[in-house]
Formats: C-alpha cells, sequence, structure tokens
C-alpha cells in the first residue's frame, strides 16, 4: 500500500495553496497530532518555516526515517540538481498541532545583474 503512494506521489506539497505567482508557490501544512500529510513529490526548490513547535517524522522513498524536532521560526531550503526530486510524508508525532509554511521557487535564485 505505501509503496504505490509512493509511486503515484504527486507534486502538491502541502494541503493548501494559498497564493502562487511566477516566482513562487505558497502552501500551508497544519497537522493534529497523529495525523499525516502523504506521500508526495518536491520537483522544485523549496523551504519550509515552523509556525509552532512540534515533532515530526518522515519516510522517504529510499527507505530512509527522519524524526525532527521544531521550534516556531525554524527554516530550512532544500535545493535539488537537474532531474533530482525527492518523495517523502510527513506524520505528527508530537502531541500539539504541527503548522508550517512551504515556499517551492518555480526558478533560479539568483540577484546577479540586479
Amino acid at each position: 500500500m505505501l509503496r504505490d503512494e509512493i509511486v503515484n506521489a504527486d507534486a502538491r506539497v502541502g494541503q493548501n495553496l494559498v497564493s502562487e505567482n511566477g516566482l513562487v508557490r505558497v502552501w500551508h501544512i497544519s497537522l493534529a497530532p497523529g495525523e499525516r500529510l502523504g506521500f508526495h513529490r518536491h520537483e522544485l526548490d523549496y523551504c519550509w518555516i515552523a509556525l509552532t513547535p512540534g515533532r515530526s517524522r518522515s519516510m522517504f522513498s529510499d527507505g530512509r526515517m527522519l524524526e525532527t524536532e521544531y521550534k516556531a521560526g525554524d527554516c530550512k531550503v532544500f535545493a535539488f540538481g537537474e532531474n533530482e526530486t525527492m518523495v517523502h510524508d510527513l506524520t505528527n508525532i508530537g502531541d500539539t498541532r504541527l503548522a508550517f509554511t512551504t515556499i517551492e521557487f518555480k526558478g533560479p535564485l539568483s540577484c546577479e545583474g540586479r
């Protein structure tokens, strides 16, 4: 069952798409304790910002599992090479609501020449 979910993972990297323009897509994620965001595929460079403290577990398509503890305001940036993607899920393993904003960057992040 998980294998099917991994194979069929789409690029919807959050629960709610709240803004999109030519440069970025902005997603919100809010997970109650025990709630899970299913497998999804990251294809664009992105960052997440933790809006609340909490704990999560992610399973990755390559079999890795990662548990993370967050403080409100924590941020992490991911950049992918050409044709590189990441497929994972996200489960709230804490006892409080876990919320994030995820920002996908639709193009290169270079400021050269500006």
